[in-house]
């Protein structure tokens, strides 16, 4: 039987494959003195692909055998997927020379992890879960081993390689449980086995052991042990990949699994998703608080933010789904942000230590600025973007009735706020070891402008911004 593939909603994903090739080709024929051009490759591949998706406009429909879906949803999420990728790109620019002659491969292996993004949000059958989370992982992996000569990125990516391969043995063991139960995997036999009545005992562990793989990709405690360490060997733009990339690709898989399917199990997972993101939250920003080292703080910090995340898909209702993907925008604009700077300021002073960053405000006024917005914004103070963020987080929190989950909630925004501002203390108020300025160039003082702009717009304009999330969700 002959079969008709909507090429032209696949795409981006198509331009994304073509470009993993593509970039090969150009490291190899490109002259020695040229490799530095690589990135203009890259940010144009990922430029066609952002076309290609406006292209795409107002178009829904099931492909493969209802194993992917192009929906509203779906473009959405691309959309934050492509502009992460972007100013990952801008930040390897900026941290070139730790990636002499082997830039062609390393952003191979970029494009390669934004194709499993872009698959993961289209997601409508566990085994494109599957594949969408190990074309990610598998290159995050190499990624944040790259830095051969430097012990501390093979720690990292080994880590990295050893708990992520425990996670995605649960992922596999609770997609057979739940294959056992409906006798397939794609969400359409998921809901009409559902459909037919509760759920049983080993699809009960399916589901887990499915909540389990993922929390993994977020961060979530139990499941968080080797952020700190990771974030602290791998390079910094792929740090800003993990962070970033990944968390959202898990939440994306998260409501694409319990929304879309598991809803009316809610009553397994909500209470799961309650505890663990009371937990998660305690842990990111309790460990947070005696860390001395820029990467380890915003590791611990990006654990805590995984925990707001749970708290909005703990919620079970269209609100809360509203609310985490409005976090995951403003996540974006602030966690970019302040990554960049910390490429940059990393660059200038040759190390990530927060000393580092003592008086910076007078070795650049314009990244002890840039890095203070991204700081409150992630904190959570107003009129910021991380301020709407949580505060929608919260309110889908209280109305599902969880009071007790918003205290939690409300008080870590405090002892968030003290650890961001030790480092604002040190940009502001502390000497620094030497006066020589911070050179910022053209690039990235365009990308801090676009990303400083999105936090106050997210945080000021809130209305457009949910009506578009309403209308993808």
């Amino acid at each position: 039987m002959p079969l008709n593939l909507p090429w032209g909603l696949l795409s981006v994903e198509l331009v994304a494959s073509v470009w993993i090739l593509l970039m090969l080709v150009v490291d190899g024929l490109a002259p020695v003195g040229r490799k530095e051009d690589l990135w203009l490759w890259a940010l144009a591949g990922v430029g066609l692909c952002a076309l290609l998706l406006v292209a795409q406009r107002g178009a829904a429909e099931a492909m493969f055998q209802q194993m992917l879906s192009l929906d509203a949803f779906s473009r959405y999420f691309k959309g934050l997927f492509l502009a992460t990728a972007a100013a990952v790109i801008v930040m390897t620019r900026q941290y070139r020379r730790h990636l002499p002659e082997r830039l062609g491969a390393f952003y191979m292996l970029l494009f390669t992890a934004l194709l499993g993004m872009l698959v993961l949000s289209a997601i409508s059958d566990l085994l494109m879960l599957f594949i969408g989370l190990e074309l990610l992982t598998f290159s995050l992996y190499i990624m944040a081993a790259y830095l051969k000569s430097d012990a501390r990125s093979i720690e990292a990516g080994m880590k990295y390689l050893i708990l992520g391969s425990v996670s995605t043995g649960f992922l596999l063991y609770g997609i057979a449980l739940l294959y056992g139960f409906a006798g397939g995997t794609s969400f359409q036999a998921l809901r009409a086995a559902l459909a037919q009545g509760p759920l049983p005992v080993p699809a009960h562990a399916g589901l887990l052991l499915v909540i389990a793989g993922l929390g993994f990709k977020i961060a979530a405690v139990p499941f968080q042990c080797w952020v700190p360490d990771v974030y602290e060997g791998a390079p910094t733009p792929v740090v800003a990949l993990l962070s970033v990339g990944s968390k959202m690709a898990g939440a994306v898989a998260m409501l694409r699994v319990l929304y879309g399917v598991f809803l009316p199990a809610a009553g397994l997972w909500m209470p799961v998703l309650a505890i663990l993101s009371a937990a998660t939250i305690l842990y990111g920003n309790l460990g947070a608080i005696p860390q001395t080292n820029i990467k380890r703080l915003l590791g611990y910090s990006s654990i805590g933010h995984a925990g707001y995340l749970l708290m909005g898909l703990s919620s079970g209702s269209a609100f809360g789904t509203h609310a985490v993907a409005y976090y995951l925008l403003a996540y974006v604009f602030s966690n970019l942000t302040v990554f960049l700077v910390v490429v940059l300021v990393g660059e200038a002073a040759g190390g990530d230590e927060l000393d580092d960053y003592k008086g910076l405000s007078k070795r650049s006024g314009l990244l002890a600025a840039v890095m203070f917005i991204g700081l409150l914004s992630l904190a959570g103070i107003p009129p910021l973007a991380g301020f709407v963020g949580k505060l929608l987080v919260l309110l889908a929190t209280v109305q599902a009735g969880a009071l007790w989950l918003v205290a939690i909630g409300a008080v870590n925004v405090a002892v968030s706020l003290y650890y961001y501002l030790l480092v604002v203390k040190r940009m502001y108020l502390e000497a620094p070891a030497t006066s020589a300025p911070i050179a910022v160039d053209a690039p990235a003082k365009l990308l801090l402008a676009v990303l400083v702009l999105g936090i106050l717009a997210l945080g000021i304009f809130q209305e457009p911004f949910l009506q578009r999330i309403a209308t993808a969700l």
